[in-house]
């Protein structure tokens, strides 16, 4: 056994360029690194399609809320002695009185019943039915109006009206972007318990399966030092070519899914991936 490994040891110990071709401690494919840089692509790979995610549901939710906010609905249901038309234009003369009002748009009955169209379905009791009428307003998100008093004007003055603000789908989106956040942090932190757990263990089992060849590197007279900077360079090495693999991986499928979607014009999907990506 010395006559095999005694000289490779005292040349890596006391030669530094002989211990940058060689590694007397760790082999480059010992089992336990095999073991680390598969389930270390693993989890960057996740990771990598983690992150993603979440930065695609930020910027979703984050449209999704610009858009909501910006917008108000006032619907005005059939009354029973009242022309619904003449109440949509004299809601609209109202509103757009209202500081923060940037626009009043009323909707004709035929938008109105294509909106109960997933529902009903082009029938002709749409005809038939006393369909409100709707109004789209238009809000500036800087400077927005009073919503509780124009839903007091709106109740006092028109017959029938209603004022929607959608705050409370809002409110739900943002909860449900929160929610997913910490989930994804969770879901990190996981990852991350798990990938140190996985370098103890391999750094552990690596060290054991070499014992033999450590006890001669101390026997030839190797220091503490030596011993850790071969550990710590073949386990950092490993590491990083773990995560570069597992990263190029994840932004592999994210590519590949975004140009399935730019190919088939088909997917908001795909369209956000792509944007995530060129940012």
């Amino acid at each position: 056994m010395t006559d095999t490994t005694g000289p490779a040891m005292v040349t890596g110990a006391g030669n530094p360029a002989a211990e940058k071709r060689k590694n007397p401690v760790i082999p480059r494919l010992h089992a336990p690194l095999r073991t680390l840089i598969i389930a270390m692509s693993v989890m960057c790979f996740l990771s990598t399609l983690a992150l993603a995610g979440l930065m695609l549901i930020e910027r979703a939710v984050d449209e999704w809320t610009s858009q909501v906010s910006g917008q108000a609905t006032v619907q005005i249901s059939a009354v029973e002695g009242t022309d619904t038309d003449a109440e949509a234009e004299k809601a609209s003369r109202l509103l757009k009185g209202f500081a923060g009002v940037l626009d009043v748009q009323v909707l004709e009955k035929s938008d109105a019943a294509a909106l109960l169209e997933p529902w009903l379905g082009r029938a002709s009791i749409l005809d038939d039915l006393p369909i409100p009428r709707l109004l789209a307003v238009t809000i500036d998100r800087r400077n927005p109006p009073d919503f509780e008093a124009m839903a007091a004007k709106l109740q006092s003055d028109i017959k029938g009206a209603r004022l929607e603000t959608h705050r409370r789908w809002q409110d739900e989106l943002i909860a449900m972007a929160e929610t997913l956040v910490w989930l994804g942090v969770a879901v990190f932190v996981v990852i991350g318990g798990a990938a140190v757990a996985l370098v103890v263990y391999a750094t552990r089992t690596a060290l054991e399966t070499n014992r033999e060849t450590i006890e001669v590197l101390y026997l030839v007279g190797a220091e503490d030092k030596f011993v850790a900077k071969q550990v710590e360079r073949r386990f950092l090495l490993a590491g990083m070519r773990a995560g570069l693999a597992g990263m190029a991986g994840g932004l592999a499928l994210l590519g590949a899914v975004a140009a399935y979607g730019f190919i088939t014009g088909s997917g908001s999907l795909s369209a956000q991936i792509q944007t995530l990506l060129a940012s």
